[in-house]
């Protein structure tokens, strides 16, 4: 392939950049910046064209200067087949832009990305986090949550190291904060995952290979009408989470992603094809606060959740109420007035209870009166579906309600559905349709 041209790559299908889309490739960051030598700024100059978005404004993620798995490593990972050639990328030159995120990594070669997971090798994009689950559980589908999606149904879930985000608050910073072969063993001896497989112990998770299509036939198997890529971030995964949708699909099991939302467009498209339900975790409705907590961005979240509306795909968000981050009431009521309008108040919202996790452990876990609260102004603002969670004991809050006639439809107890009124996705006692995918 020509070094000295840019290409956008997708799927492992290389396309030129047409000229007037074309990124700031080494030599032209060069050619800049010795240009601009002249009035002193030329370092400054070379570091701010090749921290810039490739097709835009926006500045890139922090990333990982070289440090790609050495030689030995990288044949061992390579022989298990836990290395893919990203789907969603530009070539700029020898170095590479990631396009999956808007975290954007620019990547020399050697470097790894923002998420972990991937790297540059001699000029090609590389995801490390494919066909090697660190976690892999089956859980009811009501702990995605998702309420309205399947309700009391199991849900082969998994995941990947490695995430788009910094949160301060993960539950699961042990594995979306780490690199992919700081979770998996290739030294020892092979252990793949397949239907048949009665357990897996500790040793064997650390060596185990599950492959997309090994993946859709267990799923299969442990009679899971669904998959759930989460616990991490599948956007992270992306390429194995792609790859195993599409096998899913094929034997006619449903796919589940479980996601903060962070996704360009047009990697969501493409994945949208092959999804049946997305759980987003919108983690609050102030950009300082989304950077502060987070380290992302509100916008693409926003984006994110009109796209999937268009889609047509289930949709349900949650959204974790974190004392002195997230729990000002304005800014909640805000949040749902923004979902009333551009989502639909049929869209189920799950506000979360915090607890003091990894680096926000100093604080106290939410009250359960904000939350109360929080609840009150959403179904005020016309959202028709508001539940509260991770506080158990709770009468009500999990339960679904007719909007017509205010019975219960679902009652639940934590993760469990203890009884359902529901008549081909009816409410059984007045007809109303009740917003899901029921069957």
């Amino acid at each position: 392939m020509d070094q000295e041209k840019e290409y956008s790559v997708s799927g492992g299908r290389a396309v030129p950049l047409p000229k007037r889309r074309r990124g700031i490739g080494r030599r032209r960051v060069l050619k800049y910046g010795l240009a601009a030598a002249g009035s002193g700024g030329v370092g400054s100059l070379i570091w701010y064209l090749l921290r810039r978005n490739a097709v835009g404004d926006a500045p890139t993620a922090e990333i990982f200067k070289n440090d790609a798995p050495p030689e030995d490593l990288w044949r061992l990972w390579q022989k298990r087949g836990w290395v893919k050639e990203a789907y969603h990328y530009l070539k700029l030159g020898r170095n590479v832009q990631c396009r999956v995120c808007p975290n954007h990594c620019v990547l020399e070669n050697g470097d790894r990305s923002h998420c972990r997971n991937k790297v540059n090798r001699d000029g090609v994009l590389y995801s490390l986090a494919y066909g090697n689950p660190c976690a892999i559980h089956i859980d009811p589908v009501e702990k995605k949550p998702l309420f309205h999606f399947l309700p009391g149904t199991p849900s082969f879930s998994l995941a990947t190291a490695g995430c788009v985000f910094r949160c301060l608050n993960c539950q699961n910073w042990e594995i979306s904060q780490h690199k992919p072969e700081e979770t998996k063993n290739a030294r020892g001896e092979e252990f793949r995952l397949r239907p048949g497989v009665e357990s897996v112990s500790g040793d064997q998770m650390g060596r185990l290979s599950l492959f997309p299509e090994d993946l859709a036939a267990l799923a299969q198997a442990a009679n899971c009408p669904t998959i759930s890529y989460t616990y991490s971030e599948p956007v992270a995964y992306y390429e194995y989470t792609y790859d195993s949708c599409k096998a899913a699909r094929a034997r006619r099991v449903r796919n589940v992603m479980v996601t903060c939302g962070s996704i360009e467009e047009e990697s969501l498209r493409d994945l949208g094809k092959y999804l049946d339900a997305v759980h987003v975790d919108l983690k609050g409705f102030d950009e300082s606060v989304y950077r502060k907590l987070n380290t992302g961005s509100l916008g693409p979240i926003l984006n994110t959740l009109k796209t999937l509306k268009s889609m047509g795909i289930w949709l349900e968000v949650i959204n974790l109420v974190v004392p002195t981050y997230t729990d000002n009431i304005d800014t909640i009521k805000k949040m749902c007035g923004w979902l009333v309008e551009n989502i639909g108040p049929d869209c189920p919202l799950h506000f979360s209870r915090f607890s003091p996790l990894h680096k926000l452990a100093h604080l106290m876990p939410t009250p359960v009166e904000i939350l109360l609260r929080a609840r009150s102004e959403a179904m005020a603002l016309g959202l028709r579906y508001v539940y509260v969670g991770n506080v158990p004991g709770l009468p009500e809050v999990v339960d679904t309600f007719c909007p017509k006639c205010g019975k219960v439809i679902i009652r639940r107890e934590v993760f469990s559905v203890l009884k359902m009124n529901l008549q081909a996705g009816k409410c059984k006692f007045c007809q109303t349709p009740i917003a899901g995918v029921w069957s």
